[in-house]
């Protein structure tokens, strides 16, 4: 079943969901990773897992997926289409009339019993079960596997819908320095970017004194509040950052950004 093709949704299936995504795998040669190839909107999602559910019986013996998992697979599939797409859709609808009703019961009027509105599940396609929790997580799996065939490839991948589009990886921090007046002379706030990386590993130079380490930060800016080496003798203040994750510092120094702090 095919969603979202017309404008009856309302803005609904173009919602993000909260159900996760696979992971990326990165390319430390390029510097190029692949984005996740799980849609985010819950209406692709829906026609994702529609095309996964009839690509699989195509591709999956090429892959070597034996008869009994391609069959559990698209089961799989077609289950998480009906609970993204009708059940849901259903759910969606149905959720006006208990609101209706709570007020009903709360401050409506009338001599008459208030009945309670029930919802009835729809009803599954023909030849779809329900299945275990776990959907996506063994869908997930069992594309890792596929991956690993010696006959996979781009194109099977492609149709499957399991190729993600490329992302440029950042292989820098970024940041700029402002200056700020403080209390007793100027401060330099570090505003950054830490592109997806647990944090950043901040070293400055002041005059002809050596690189120290300023700090490691994981929320921008960071404010270098140092006061100056001589009281009311200007400074110059260089600044650069590398990315820092799990407890160290990793990949090139950012080109070094140069700051004049007067008093």
């Amino acid at each position: 079943m095919n969603w979202d093709q017309s404008t009856w949704d309302s803005g609904f299936w173009d919602q993000p969901s909260d159900y996760f995504n696979p992971p990326k795998p990165s390319n430390n040669r390029t510097k190029m990773k692949r984005t996740n190839y799980y849609p985010s909107r819950i209406g692709d999602q829906v026609n994702w897992l529609d095309n996964y559910s009839v690509k699989l019986p195509i591709h999956g013996p090429t892959l070597g997926v034996a008869a009994g998992d391609v069959t559990a697979s698209v089961n799989d599939a077609k289950y998480g289409n009906y609970v993204l797409g009708t059940w849901l859709s259903a759910v969606r609808n149905f959720s006006p009339s208990t609101t209706d009703a709570v007020d009903d019961v709360l401050t409506g009027e009338g001599a008459a019993n208030v009945v309670l509105p029930t919802f009835v599940t729809p009803a599954l396609p023909a030849g779809v079960t329900a299945v275990p929790p776990g959907v996506l997580t063994r869908i997930f799996a069992l594309i890792a596997k596929m991956k690993l065939s010696s006959n996979y490839t781009d194109a099977i991948g492609t149709d499957l819908g399991i190729i993600g589009s490329e992302a440029t990886e950042k292989a820098l921090p970024k940041f700029s320095a402002d200056l700020v007046q403080g209390a007793g002379c100027q401060c330099v706030k570090l505003t950054f970017s830490k592109y997806g990386h647990m944090g950043v590993y901040i070293e400055g130079k002041r005059g002809t004194g050596i690189w120290e380490l300023l700090g490691i930060d994981t929320e921008s800016p960071y404010m270098d509040e140092r006061p100056l080496l001589v009281a009311g003798q200007p400074e110059v203040r260089e600044y650069r950052m590398r990315f820092w994750d799990k407890g160290t510092p990793n990949g090139d120094w950012t080109d070094v950004v140069k700051v004049t702090v007067s008093p």
